[in-house]
């Protein structure tokens, strides 16, 4: 069969409409982490200014790149997202290992954090049994999720879509009671909005901050996610810029509203306290409600939270895949992984792959909190018991969290650069959208990217060497794959 045979055979329809894309941005981004994230935040930034600050540069910082991927993502209408602009801008090579490393790590890790999330909430409705274990009670609850939201978007992506649409209404919803909720109840007090600036500025104060914005980068984590359905999205030229400009403008407002009613109802030690609790009815969200409408307060968000982490669950479910497909179509993967399913329309082997994988992290991850981590005396490697430890005393819906961002913003940063890359090789191109401030916007992301990262480097070498050893370890990987022989890469499906 030729290639042009190949391509036409694989081609998905366009099926998604403005709603949808406008949903994929939203739905995906907002999951467990505004409900979780805001205590780690008040942890390490002990000020109201500077938790404010955090939020807005986050959300500024994730807006930057969500401009700027919208004129790669109305220029090039190919599924795949980031790993089409990485190969249009670097070749076949960076883009392999951005796909490698999200089948590996970052998007099969965020699907199993986001799961886990959904099963400490899952757990709270719904207690273990007497006879089995709360973790193992947890990870079944996660794989059910997983399992729920693969067999989804196997079945259609306008399935999928709509499913996000009614999910996205419903956590917009929430999120907006919650935050008047103390204005109608009279429950707040701005007594509790102190101290309002920190004692003194210094480098502790900006290394908490830097601490503080990578679980806030993780809570905006999903920006991405609309550019790899660009192939499946009606007048892409249009409705991806304004979906993604749209869509990070009303993450950003909602989440400095709903920090903000945290704050106003609760001191800033008392959501300090609970950046390490295992359980969701401890979350930050919980005690919020707890305070404000009692027992019934913390059913309510426990239920609000677990269908808020399952519809980000099935946004991911949705565009995921479509990277693997893409490397699959150029020929970089299996090529099984491009099969579209004949009755359904969609590339349900790339979709299948993906969540098998995600199960398989919520297996691991639960056997190395449940196990007891091995003495010094078990004869394995220091460092191994060391990192075993560790792992055995991290909540599940925290344990691939920096692996997830390290490697997310590495790539994001490179995905941004191609703007400047493609604007020299390719001036010609049609754009029908072009990146708003540009050049200032993506260097304003860039600059922001690197900081993090070097500051990642630092504070969490460990796992930040796992990720690029991940990366690293997809070079004969992509050297076997490539060995099929060369593929053809267009610009328009």
């Amino acid at each position: 069969m030729s290639e042009t045979t190949t391509r036409e055979f694989t081609k998905l329809p366009r099926v998604l409409g403005p709603v949808q894309a406008l949903c994929v941005i939203v739905g995906s981004v907002i999951g467990s982490g505004i409900f979780i994230v805001p205590a780690q935040v008040a942890r390490d930034v002990p000020n109201i200014s500077g938790i404010v600050l955090v939020w807005v540069i986050g959300g500024m910082f994730s807006l930057a790149g969500a401009m700027t991927l919208a004129e790669l993502g109305a220029m090039i209408p190919r599924a795949g997202g980031l790993y089409v602009y990485l190969r249009a801008a670097y070749g076949a090579l960076p883009a392999f290992l951005f796909g490698w490393t999200e089948f590996l790590i970052m998007r099969t890790g965020s699907m199993a954090t986001l799961a886990a999330a959904f099963a400490t909430y899952f757990a709270h409705l719904v207690p273990a049994p007497a006879n089995v274990h709360d973790q193992i009670w947890q990870a079944g609850a996660a794989v059910a999720a997983i399992l729920a939201v693969t067999t989804i978007n196997v079945l259609g992506t306008a399935i999928g879509g709509r499913v996000q649409v009614a999910g996205t209404a419903l956590k917009v919803g929430g999120l907006i009671t919650l935050i008047v909720l103390p204005l109608m109840l009279g429950g707040g007090k701005t007594a509790n909005l102190t101290p309002l600036f920190p004692p003194a500025f210094n480098l502790s104060l900006l290394g908490g901050m830097m601490a503080a914005m990578v679980g806030v980068l993780w809570a905006y984590d999903g920006w991405v996610n609309l550019t790899s359905l660009a192939e499946e999205v009606r007048d892409p030229g249009r409705n991806i810029p304004k979906a993604l400009v749209l869509g990070m403008g009303t993450l950003i407002g909602l989440y400095l509203a709903m920090t903000l009613a945290y704050h106003f109802v609760l001191p800033l030690p008392d959501i300090a306290a609970l950046a390490d609790v295992k359980r969701g009815d401890k979350a930050v969200a919980a005690l919020y409600c707890y305070r404000l409408l009692g027992n019934n307060g913390v059913m309510a968000i426990s239920f609000l939270v677990m269908c808020s982490t399952f519809i980000s669950l099935n946004g991911n479910a949705l565009t995921g895949p479509r990277a693997y497909f893409a490397m699959a179509r150029d020929g970089l993967f299996p090529m099984r992984i491009c099969r579209i399913h004949p009755r359904f329309q969609t590339p349900s082997n790339a979709i299948m792959a993906q969540g098998t994988w995600a199960i398989m992290l919520t297996v691991i991850g639960t056997v190395l909190i449940v196990a007891p981590a091995p003495g010094p005396d078990s004869g394995l490697p220091p460092m191994i018991v060391s990192v075993w430890t560790k792992l055995n005393q991290t909540p599940l819906y925290k344990l691939l969290y920096t692996y997830v961002i390290f490697g997310a913003n590495m790539f994001n940063m490179l995905a941004i650069g191609s703007v400047f890359v493609l604007r020299k090789k390719r001036p010609d191109m049609p754009r029908p959208y072009r990146a708003w401030g540009y050049p200032f916007t993506p260097l304003l992301f860039l600059m922001a990217s690197l900081l993090l990262m070097g500051d990642m480097l630092r504070s969490t070498p460990a796992e930040s060497m796992a990720g690029l050893l991940i990366v690293v370890l997809g070079l004969p990987a992509y050297w076997v794959f490539s060995r099929n022989g060369a593929s053809v890469v267009v610009d328009e499906p």
